[in-house]
């Protein structure tokens, strides 16, 4: 209760704060019928909130003494949103951050007033973007940096929330998976061991290519024929904790444990160069293009994606649970394992076909 009565001396006052625009706070106070700003007003409960009401009201319209500090451009508050907000985040995502504000959000909006962001700015880095043929997802990502940004602002007090929506509606296509007969024909055309390996740890197993190329046989459980995910290569080469920060334990089946034990052991990783270091990013995509051309099938987007992919898919399709489908993938959230449940066009029917087969069968024994 901000108008309240000392019990000592028995006068009325009041005592409350004030927010500002900007997210700044003030704290007002005063005491009616005494020497002062209120002088005029009754010593009373309606003399302390007339009180209160005229404080506001100064304070609210600046007629009061009141120097709010600057706020800072949101090019300047950039160095101070990466070193906080980002100091625990993998090098890989900090680096994507800086990108994606260089290229897309600071040209635009990079000198206003972090109080100065509006809709319509947000509306113009987005139309920028499409404009530019990006993705729905690739605006997505870049918007919701500066919705990081705003949030992380808003957290230390700089600003007040300015509730924009950063996010567009983006496409609700299914996940586009390899083919099992096609992950044959790319195995069939992989005369490298390694990267027979690499299929299978993708396409069997589940991993990342990051997670495949940073695999040690130290984490590879022969008497289990298990391995465990610990590690991760990002494209510059930094090995970081995998990308739900958590280990899990994954079995292997027969044609990989086979396809494992075939290569030669040249260091610590299960997949290496020859000289048993790490095989680079660009490497690896490069030879899955020239694998999926060998092989004739259709080259995906995210070759090697696509493959763990298949392997989410194949999961739901045989009845696994979306919570095992979850901890077997490495994600967060149960919201991404659901690209993994959806049906095919066989499925579907069959499902129709069953259901009209069953209410056949309960309409024929209602008429006996």
């Amino acid at each position: 209760m901000s108008v309240r009565r000392d019990p000592t001396t028995g006068h009325w006052f009041f005592r409350t704060r004030v927010t500002f625009p900007d997210g700044r706070r003030l704290r007002i106070f005063g005491t009616p019928g005494v020497a002062g700003l209120y002088h005029d007003l009754s010593r009373t409960k309606l003399g302390a909130l007339e009180a209160e009401r005229r404080a506001i009201t100064k304070a609210m319209t600046r007629q009061v003494i009141y120097a709010p500090k600057e706020v800072p451009t949101i090019r300047g508050y950039v160095d101070t949103f990466l070193d906080g907000h980002h100091a625990a985040s993998k090098p890989s995502s900090r680096k994507d951050a800086k990108q994606r504000l260089n290229a897309y959000i600071l040209p635009i909006v990079g000198d206003r007033r972090l109080n100065e962001l509006r809709q319509e700015h947000v509306q113009a880095i987005v139309k920028d973007m499409l404009d530019d043929e990006a993705s729905r997802k690739q605006v997505n990502n870049t918007t919701s940096v500066l919705s990081s940004l705003v949030g992380y602002a808003v957290a230390n007090k700089v600003i007040a929330d300015p509730e924009l929506k950063f996010w567009i509606k983006g496409s609700s296509a299914e996940v586009r998976a390899v083919a099992p007969e096609d992950v044959d024909l790319l195995l069939g055309k992989a005369e490298d061991p390694r990267y027979r390996v690499a299929v299978l740890l993708a396409a069997d197993v589940g991993l990342r290519i990051g997670e495949i190329r940073a695999l040690p046989w130290l984490e590879v459980n022969e008497l289990g024929r298990e391995l465990t995910v610990a590690w991760s290569y990002d494209r510059s080469g930094n090995l970081t904790e995998p990308k739900s920060w958590e280990r899990r334990t994954l079995p292997i089946n027969e044609r990989t444990w086979e396809a494992m034990k075939s290569i030669p052991r040249r260091g610590p990783l299960v997949f290496s160069r020859l000289d048993g270091k790490p095989i680079g990013y660009d490497v690896t995509i490069q030879v899955a293009h020239e694998l999926y051309e060998k092989a004739g099938v259709t080259k995906p987007a995210k070759p090697w994606h696509s493959l763990r992919h298949t392997f989410g898919t194949e999961l739901g399709r045989r009845g696994a649970t979306p919570k095992t489908i979850m901890e077997m993938m490495g994600h967060k959230s149960l919201e991404t394992t659901q690209r993994y449940l959806h049906s095919s066009k066989a499925e579907k029917r069959a499902a129709v076909e069953r259901l009209g087969s069953d209410r056949a069968v309960t309409e024929k024994m209602k008429t006996k």
